[in-house]
């Protein structure tokens, strides 16, 4: 079966964020999560609001 680049593209960045981030807990992941959004934002001058789920 042939498999749409653009999918293994996608596939590829999963396995990727999966290997980055299976030994963290769930707060460390959403930490690392939320600090990367920052840097895109920055990066890219985006105007977006985000929210830290387990900030209060």
């Amino acid at each position: 079966m042939k498999v749409d680049k653009s999918l293994q593209e996608v596939w590829d960045w999963k396995e990727k964020v999966y290997r980055e981030t299976k030994h963290l807990s769930i707060r460390e992941a959403l930490d690392k999560i939320h600090e990367d959004a920052q840097q895109i934002k920055k990066k890219y001058g985006l105007n977006l609001k985000t929210l830290h789920p387990l900030q209060k």
